[in-house]
């Protein structure tokens, strides 16, 4: 008992310290899962996903963004800029490859309807920045979101990702419409 109350007393200061977000959105076809680690000391922000596509197949990622608020005025404008690793795996296609994909995301919360915000993100990866069978990579998602408790947010949204392979279609993972939530913890 007594190794477990000092490890109950560390386990508690630093969930005060943690600022983290769990994104689940899903359609009839797919289901996107991302863990996002902010970085208190500094603006930077680790986060992992993967989204499932029924019939098209996976996409997995690592990324690494330096984010903050853009703005001065009394509207909060976020953005956050930097890069993922990502592997995709058409299931179709029989091809997979990774990609390095560079991008970022920008979120506005208008100061008279604070509970409401719009986002939009875009990462891209060419060619150059990519390897295996895969060619290219590219990933859009636009959201509304409502913020209907003080740590959870509901929302509705958009979204196209797509792989292009060497010797196969390009794969869709995403194509449509979602919804979900934002956890922060």
């Amino acid at each position: 008992m007594r190794r477990i109350l000092p490890l109950l007393g560390v386990a508690l200061f630093c969930s005060q310290v943690m600022a983290d977000e769990l994104d689940l959105g899903l359609n009839s076809d797919a289901v996107y899962v991302q863990y996002v680690h902010h970085y208190r000391e500094s603006s930077l922000r680790l986060d992992g996903g993967w989204l499932h596509h029924t019939d098209n197949g996976d996409v997995a990622h690592v990324g690494l963004l330096l984010a903050d608020l853009a703005s001065s005025g009394p509207s909060k404008v976020e953005a956050g800029l930097g890069g993922r690793l990502v592997y995709t795996d058409g299931d179709r296609s029989k091809q997979d490859g990774l990609g390095l994909p560079l991008g970022g995301f920008i979120r506005f919360t208008p100061q008279q309807f604070n509970r409401v915000s719009l986002g939009a993100s875009l990462y891209l990866a060419p060619d150059v920045l990519t390897v295996g069978d895969l060619d290219k990579y590219q990933e859009y998602a636009v959201r509304a979101s409502y913020n209907l408790l003080r740590e959870a947010d509901i929302y509705i949204g958009a979204r196209y990702v797509k792989g292009e392979y060497n010797k196969a279609p390009d794969v869709r993972f995403d194509t449509g419409m979602h919804i979900g939530i934002t956890l922060r913890f």
